[in-house]
């Protein structure tokens, strides 16, 4: 499991004490203690965190440290946490004006519960963000990268995936052919070793493509990463493989094969721009695979008149 990095702020050391032992002993995070907004916002521009976590009241003013915050990052996960005797609606109010994500209350084992699944909620969220952001400039560079692809099919299959195996930072990338229940990858991008292991023609049955194709959709390894070793293929068992992701490639409204990477290292689930990335390059792939049909037919029909 992933632990977030917070910066824990909070001038009462026997409270931060105390809430860093419960936070931390979830297992999730990993707190740096601060004692005032001022050294806090001067941690915050040198060192990266997941979120912020804030001890209510600080001395020179809760909401206005937020407000320096928001002013910096605005998109940075800030959660607020006092005594219950803190809890007027005008405190909160003015705390969610600032711009505080949430602002929860101490007290038993289920208010710190509900304080460790508010930061991981919240922080997890922030990362939804920031990877929607940084997908939309990724999906534009590999976009770029299949128009810029040469004309020879070969050659622009080629190019597609470095493309993808950069823009995924896998092991590999390649495109299957499927015939008869035989998978065979016909094009393939990878590292030594595995780039040889996968030219071999195995049964479709054997493949994480098997079900991508069965569904007729693109389909990942599991969300935290790994697939265990009774769910994973025969081929992700032998080659250790842990992270997949594929997605069907029709020509001419045939299957013709799969688009997919793998990666022998556990990783997070694969993002909505990851797979949507992968079904814009399965769908230029197979436009390309089609315009060579398309050539081949007709210098066959000139050749033979």
């Amino acid at each position: 499991m992933t632990e977030f990095r917070l910066l824990h702020v909070d001038p009462d050391t026997d409270r931060r004490v105390a809430v860093a032992e419960r936070i931390e002993g979830s297992g999730r995070f990993v707190a740096d203690p601060e004692f005032s907004g001022g050294t806090a916002t001067d941690t915050l521009a040198h060192e990266s965190y997941d979120g912020l976590l804030v001890g209510h009241p600080l001395p020179d003013g809760t909401d206005g440290f937020v407000r320096r915050v928001r002013g910096g990052y605005p998109d940075l996960p800030v959660v607020t946490y006092g005594d219950e005797s803190a809890f007027d609606a005008r405190t909160t109010r003015t705390l969610f004006r600032a711009g505080v994500t949430d602002h929860l209350p101490l007290g038993d084992d289920a208010a710190y519960e509900a304080l460790v699944d508010r930061l991981e909620s919240s922080i997890e969220a922030f990362h939804d963000r920031q990877r929607t952001r940084q997908g939309a400039e990724t999906l534009r560079r590999l976009g770029d990268a299949v128009a810029d692809a040469p004309i020879d099919v070969d050659e622009a299959i080629g190019g597609a995936l470095d493309a993808l195996r950069d823009t995924y930072d896998v092991d590999y990338a390649g495109l299957a052919r499927i015939v008869d229940g035989d998978f065979r990858f016909v094009a393939g991008r990878g590292v030594a070793g595995l780039r040889e292991a996968l030219a071999e023609t195995v049964p479709l049955v054997e493949t994480y493509c098997r079900t991508t194709v069965e569904e007729g959709r693109t389909l990942a390894s599991n969300a935290d990463g790994g697939i265990g070793d009774r769910d994973r293929p025969a081929i992700g068992r032998r080659l250790d493989l842990e992270c997949y992701l594929g997605t069907p490639v029709y020509v001419d409204g045939d299957l013709f094969g799969t688009l997919c990477v793998v990666d022998r290292s556990r990783r997070q689930g694969f993002a909505r721009w990851e797979r949507t990335g992968i079904e814009l390059a399965a769908r230029w792939v197979a436009r390309e695979l089609e315009h060579d049909r398309e050539k081949a037919r007709l210098r066959t029909a000139h050749d033979a008149g």
